[in-house]
């Protein structure tokens, strides 16, 4: 039983469990803000890629044309060159022509001859010209033959280096076209990745405030399961009171008065097989701890038939009475919970079978031991003797704030409770 039902059912934690998942709620919240990020961060990358692509695209775009107009260009340049052929191709048969004529007819003669063969000065000046013109004619053929021949060597070369270059530009842009389209497909591929991780997190995230809610909803039943029991119990607390001899009562304010006080009876309320009684004689095993521990099992006993009131914090309350008993020997109890309190005061878990008097017994919920949870129980060791020891306890039974004394006691946690042995320093 619980040292004090009333105590449990204002301290109960209604969210121990709901904690744990508020923390998991929390760390799930985190990975979806990140895969978040993340994902915004793929489509900044993405638009990028995109971004790039339509550049590429228009400078493709842009090139095709400068391809089309160069195609035409060099269309023309070809026509060009081919009529340029064709001359020179005329002119080397005309030129082949007139070689072999003057073969033929003899006209291979001189300036000189011809003065000579000549019949007046005016015959003389005519010849003269005609040959002068004819050899201009050749001449000129020659100098043209060579200016067309080097035109169009000089433009079949501009048209290959265009085409060479055109070819270039070409294949650079569609590289890195398909360089890109791969890019996306794999970009696109990571941000769908993303995506569907944040979504299996948020998946989980529900699921988590789904347990959250069951555990809220199962932690308030037990909340008023216990307060149910707190009632009972000060119920039977009262009937017990009412039924009983009168015994001293120390209320708040310090006064004493007298009230009805538990029958001693044969098993405690933590159903142990030991025996209840009012011997308040300090065990002669108390005799070899410190003084400081012998002062609190005195002050213990002698608290002995006396009831507090109960309550968070009153003087009837199980913990509350061992703190006060040992703050009587000048050994320091810390206030805490459960657990806390005793790491606190420098305190050390030994077995209960190194148990000595002195040592504290509590009783604390496996699953949850810094818990006000019904099932918590404080007792003090006053003596062991033979392996049989005696203890004084406070608020038993629940609601009572009765202390008493119990020899043959041994632990009896409730389930899911274990019984933690406790030595103080001092």
């Amino acid at each position: 039983m619980v040292c004090s039902l009333a105590l449990t059912a204002v301290s109960l934690p209604v969210a121990v469990e709901a904690t744990d998942y508020d923390s998991q709620i929390k760390e799930q919240d985190q990975k979806i803000n990140d895969l978040k990020t993340k994902e915004q961060e793929a489509e900044a990358a993405l638009s990028a890629i995109e971004d790039e692509m339509l550049e590429i695209a228009a400078k493709v775009d842009e090139l095709t044309e400068t391809k089309s107009t160069l195609t035409d260009e060099i269309k023309a340049l070809y026509n060009e060159i081919s009529d340029l052929n064709v001359r020179i191709q005329k002119r080397d048969v005309q030129m082949q022509k007139q070689a072999r004529d003057v073969q033929v007819s003899g006209n291979g003669t001189s300036y000189l001859e011809v003065l000579l063969n000549s019949e007046s000065i005016s015959d003389a000046l005519t010849r003269v010209q005609g040959l002068t013109t004819l050899v201009n004619a050749n001449n000129d053929l020659l100098e043209q033959q060579t200016i067309d021949k080097e035109t169009v060597e000089d433009k079949t070369v501009v048209v290959e280096d265009q085409i060479a270059a055109l070819e270039k530009a070409t294949n650079d842009l569609n590289a890195k076209q398909a360089s890109l389209d791969t890019l996306k497909i794999q970009q696109e591929i990571a941000k769908n990745e993303l995506e569907a991780q944040r979504a299996t997190e948020e998946s989980k995230k529900s699921e988590f405030i789904a347990q959250k809610e069951a555990a809220e909803k199962k932690l308030a039943a037990e909340k008023e399961a216990q307060r149910k029991k707190q009632e009972e119990a000060e119920r039977l607390a009262q009937e017990i009171l009412a039924s009983t001899p009168t015994t001293n009562v120390v209320e708040e304010d310090g006064t004493t008065t007298e009230i009805d006080t538990p029958p001693v009876q044969e098993n405690n309320s933590n159903n142990n097989a030991g025996n209840s009684n009012n011997d308040t004689s300090i065990p002669g095993s108390a005799g070899e701890v410190s003084k400081a521990k012998q002062a609190a099992i005195s002050a213990a006993l002698n608290d002995v038939g006396n009831s507090y009131p109960t309550g968070w914090g009153a003087q009837g309350e199980c913990l509350v009475s061992v703190r006060r008993w040992l703050n009587a020997g000048g050994i320091n109890f810390a206030v805490g919970d459960p657990h806390s309190g005793y790491v606190a005061s420098g305190a050390t878990q030994v077995s209960w079978g190194q148990v000595q008097p002195g040592d504290v017994v509590q009783y604390e919920n496996i699953f949850t031991p810094s818990g006000w949870i019904g099932g918590v129980h404080t007792v003090l060791v006053v003596g062991v003797e033979n392996g049989v020891v005696q203890i004084v306890e406070a608020n038993n039974p629940g609601g009572s704030g009765f202390v008493s004394t119990t020899k043959g006691w041994a632990p009896a946690p409730p389930s899911s409770f274990r019984a933690v042995v406790w030595r103080f320093p001092g």
